[in-house]
């Protein structure tokens, strides 16, 4: 498309082409390494997934912004759900404030919608910037730095430990992330080639892997050891029983050296913040990753519900993507739902007919889908408002009830 104003532009999804430009644009933006850069692009990036605005001078385009949306499939709601990480927001220094990283979010939207990603995952520079696009928090790790010896009321000996080359692991570290994985919602069902993609990226920044083998030399968990200065970064670590996390973590508090601290993120609702030893450490509720709605009936329609009959009226309003602000009909059967847009008049009937009824911004109907607050949470937030004498809550509690979610990608 193109503007008439005073920088005319193109904002197209690039080609091969643009690639030499897209680098440079990422080279100037972000702080990565050069090795790093030149690993991303040459293995990670596609043209496809690239979303750039130009900026056009006697017939040169001039690449100003961009951003990627990198498809992913989580595991939501017992449903394998097609969705989109936006990564990669860059803007030129001299283009900067001409609204181009809003334009490229509604354009990366739109880009979701019509590939069927139903959902749109960010990682913030900050929170405060992409609130006002419908993007909320639904994702935190528990972040804990700490001396290793912190660890000595939890970890116990157990098992087999040894390192081993990354690559030579993948079958084994895929084998046990999958049954961690089990346990948390709006996880990622890592391809063979995502594993790939993760352990090149793991090997730029001279990170170890080790797994925890039982008597019968059968994996049980792994952890990724990352050297930082001053710090053992576990970028990843998952356990199929807690006896191997804490072989693990005995095995760590073994082997850190006393001048370097303990980094790790783990789940959010894990039991390791109740057994530290004796410093009171700040324990951090880390904000990780952003979510929502790419469309509100593609959404509804995709997802798996529970065994039951319900009939209900949901009024969105959506202030960015301005094609779901509408009143959604649900008719829930056989586990699936049928959904209908009605308009305000019909939707009146319905709200007279009693059935149950409400109101929420996107950013709450994000929060319920992907797990990160309940239907009562909004409730009592002000952020769905009750419609009717006969509430939804009870309909909402039931087909969306309260999740942990876990995910680890970083791009």
């Amino acid at each position: 498309m193109v503007e008439n104003n005073q920088h005319e532009t193109d904002c197209r999804i690039v080609t091969n082409d643009d690639m030499p430009q897209v680098l440079h644009l990422w080279q100037t933006c972000f702080d990565d390494t050069m090795k790093f850069v030149l690993w991303y692009f040459a293995r990670y990036w596609k043209a496809e997934n690239t979303i750039g605005i130009f900026e056009r001078n006697n017939g040169v385009d001039t690449l100003q912004a961009s951003a990627q949306v990198i498809p992913y499939n989580l595991q939501i709601r017992n449903t394998n759900l097609p969705c989109g990480y936006i990564v990669g927001v860059d803007t030129a220094p001299e283009a900067r404030n001409r609204g181009y990283a809003k334009r490229l979010l509604k354009e990366s939207l739109c880009l979701q919608r019509e590939r069927g990603q139903a959902i749109s995952l960010l990682m913030p520079f900050e929170g405060q910037f992409y609130y006002r696009y419908g993007w909320p928090f639904c994702y935190f790790h528990q972040r804990i730095i700490t001396d290793a010896k912190e660890l000595r009321c939890i970890a116990k000996p157990w098992g087999t430990v040894r390192k081993v080359d990354l690559f030579e692991a993948q079958d084994e570290l895929q084998c046990i992330y999958d049954m961690f994985a089990m346990r948390y919602h709006g996880t990622v069902n890592r391809t063979a080639e995502q594993w790939r993609l993760q352990l090149e990226d793991a090997q730029i920044e001279h990170t170890a892997c080790f797994l925890i083998e039982d008597e019968q030399q059968q994996v049980q968990g792994y952890f990724l050891w990352t050297p930082l200065k001053e710090k053992c970064f576990v970028r990843e670590i998952a356990w199929s029983h807690e006896r191997a996390k804490a072989g693990m973590l005995y095995y760590l508090m073994q082997n850190i050296p006393e001048d370097q601290k303990l980094w790790i993120d783990l789940p959010e609702d894990d039991g390791l913040k109740y057994r530290m030893a004796a410093a009171k450490n700040d324990i951090v509720l880390y904000p990780f990753l952003m979510a929502r709605i790419v469309d509100v009936k593609q959404c509804l329609e995709a997802l798996w519900y529970p065994d039951l009959k319900a009939e209900l009226l949901l009024t969105v309003q959506d202030d960015f993507a301005e094609w779901n602000t509408g009143n959604y009909h649900m008719i829930i059967e056989n586990n699936r739902a049928q959904v209908t847009v009605v308009g305000e008049t019909v939707s009146e009937d319905l709200k007279q007919s009693n059935i149950p009824s409400g109101t929420i911004s996107i950013e709450g109907l994000s929060q319920m889908i992907m797990g990160t607050s309940s239907a009562d949470t909004l409730v009592q937030q002000e952020i769905l408002c009750c419609d009717t004498e006969q509430t939804p809550v009870p309909i909402l509690q039931s087909i969306w009830p309260k999740q942990t979610n876990f995910i680890n990608e970083y791009y």
